[in-house]
């Protein structure tokens, strides 16, 4: 039974139990702090790297002004000291008024959060007013760029037999006699650090007059990561663990921080209460009292049986003698009829001698019980007598 007992006692001692809590505890707080560094990261990525690509749509505005424009919002979408590739996305027909149009200039700005829109107005829309782009005032562009545009060229005969083959699809509405354009208009464009420095709006000119035609055009912003934000986004597995491990173990250092703290603020108080002088329970303490020191106050002292009381009287030595006299003191009967009691008892019992009567021992205390016992036997025979 021992071999079984013994293995139990110690799994469940109280060491053991106690381990068995830490553990417990380490393992419950690891895995909270570990949930926490996960979420912290997914925080953290979604705050510190930007959209790698934002796009807004221009509704045009044809007969408000010489040249059809658009406005677009782009809300809080870019950030600060990011770099970012501007580009536009025309979908234009393959009419002869493009084609005959040949180039013409885009006009892209990009307009701060204090450019305030114009309302809708009720005058009728006129060619004759300035464009837009004349009345927003320098402190309101942040940035601004124009660039060229043109149709891709063909030949007649490479247009024409293009269509006759193309023809089972363009009957069949899977294709169309338009094209795509892709102008960039910025590349490594910036923004300073700032709210006020963030584009809040996209206003685009389209400076061809009001010929041209166009079915949609887009605005598109790409993001060119470099550095961390390069890492985080192109190696996301590596950057989640090495991230995540990171503000794990740096979790449980302030943890472990702020717990030995807490510890040493709580125990704190108990440390400056001052402990009572431990003392030795073998060794009696004497109380101290305002009785006056009796060694020189003469004193009587109470005996066993019919004894005469004893009485110490101490003797004052002499200021004027050179001696010094080593038995200050001595304990006398209060009567000279003591000894003489003591030699007749003492002639009764037959002794010779006179003995030390033992005082303060216990055979004196026996002794003096005898004595009594004598004492009274010899004088009930005297009053008989």
């Amino acid at each position: 039974m021992d071999l079984i007992n013994k293995p139990i006692q110690v799994v469940t001692s109280k060491p053991a139990r106690q381990t068995y809590l830490n553990t417990i505890l380490f393992v419950t707080t690891s895995t909270i702090l570990l949930g926490l560094a996960v979420v912290a990261y997914i925080l953290f990525y979604y705050n510190y790297v930007p959209q790698i690509g934002i796009e807004r749509t221009i509704h045009l505005q044809y007969g408000d002004g010489p040249h059809p424009y658009g406005i677009a919002s782009l809300d809080s979408s870019l950030v600060h000291e990011q770099d970012y590739d501007l580009s536009l996305i025309l979908h234009v027909p393959r009419s002869p008024s493009n084609i005959a149009l040949g180039n013409f200039m885009l006009s892209l700005s990009l307009l701060s959060s204090s450019y305030k829109p114009a309302s809708q107005s009720t005058t009728p829309p006129s060619t004759l007013l300035p464009p837009l782009s004349s009345s927003i005032l320098p402190s309101d562009i942040i940035f601004t760029t124009r660039r060229p545009a043109i149709l891709t060229y063909t030949s007649r005969l490479i247009s024409l037999s293009d269509r006759i083959f193309s023809l089972p699809l363009y009957i069949l509405g899977l294709r169309r006699e338009s094209e795509v354009l892709h102008i960039p208009m910025a590349e490594h464009a910036s923004f300073k650090r700032g709210r006020s420095n963030i584009p809040a709006y996209i206003l685009l000119e389209i400076q061809s007059g009001q010929e041209v035609q166009v079915y949609d055009i887009r605005v598109h912003f790409t993001a060119r990561f470099s550095g961390l934000r390069w890492m985080m986004y192109n190696h996301r597995i590596l950057s989640f663990l090495i991230f995540v491990s990171a503000f794990w173990i740096a979790e449980i250092i302030w943890s472990a921080v702020g717990w030995l703290l807490f510890r040493s603020l709580s125990t704190k108080p108990a440390l400056l209460t001052p402990k009572p002088e431990e003392q030795d329970p073998s060794v009696k303490q004497e109380d101290e009292t305002d009785d006056p020191d009796l060694s020189d106050t003469p004193r009587t002292f109470p005996t066993y049986g019919r004894q005469a009381p004893l009485r110490y009287e101490p003797r004052v030595k002499d200021e004027d003698s050179e001696e010094y006299i080593l038995d200050e003191t001595t304990i006398q009967p209060l009567a000279a009829e003591a000894d003489d009691e003591s030699e007749d008892f003492g002639g009764r019992s037959g002794l010779g001698t006179r003995t030390d009567s033992g005082l303060g021992t216990s055979f004196d205390e026996g002794r003096g019980r005898g004595l009594a016992r004598k004492r009274s036997s010899g004088v009930k025979r005297s009053s008989a007598d």
